[in-house]
């Protein structure tokens, strides 16, 4: 696959280099995703608040899938210290529920599930076990978002964020494990 440079203020985004599949894939998956859940949430784009909100599930829905590329993974494997901050901004979910009127208690226990979860799974860089506790942190947190009985469109999202954060940022993906 050709790799180019990405342009330096999109490096948080897509890495130092990314391929142009890659960066397809992501913003189809994007576009297409956020109006799926536009469509499942039957909500107008008529203020503000519902733009600013689809812009962020837009970014949900673009990180879900540019964290798994290569050239992602490679620019925070080589800045650990960024990952953290990476995984600590992101209030997405509580931003979303704010701005689209959800209760903010449900959005702050989605929110603090995945990002201690994501800390703890950032905490295991290197080791064999990294995948596997993500993948495993993320099923409990599948069955935490069912039981909170979220409307569908705010479940949709919910389960992007936990995977774009937990399991497709946290983890690196393409690094040479150890025990």
């Amino acid at each position: 696959m050709a790799y180019f440079k990405t342009p330096q203020f999109l490096h948080e985004v897509f890495g130092e280099k990314q391929s142009m599949l890659e960066v397809s894939c992501t913003v189809l998956f994007a576009l297409v995703g956020s109006w799926l859940v536009y469509f499942v949430a039957d909500i107008k784009l008529d203020n503000w608040q519902v733009i600013l909100a689809f812009i962020l599930i837009a970014d949900v829905l673009a990180g879900c899938i540019a964290n798994f590329s290569f050239g992602t993974n490679a620019f925070y494997a080589k800045r650990p210290k960024n990952r953290l901050i990476f995984i600590a901004i992101h209030v997405h979910i509580v931003a979303i529920a704010w701005l689209l009127s959800q209760p903010m208690d449900i959005a702050l226990i989605i929110w603090a599930y995945t990002i201690v979860t994501a800390c703890v799974v950032n905490a295991l860089h290197g080791k064999s076990i990294q995948g596997f506790i993500a993948a495993n942190l993320m099923c409990y947190g599948i069955f935490l978002l069912i039981y909170l009985s979220l409307p569908t469109w705010f479940l949709m999202v919910s389960v992007f964020f936990m995977i774009k954060v937990l399991f497709s940022f946290a983890v690196d993906h393409y690094r040479q494990s150890t025990q």
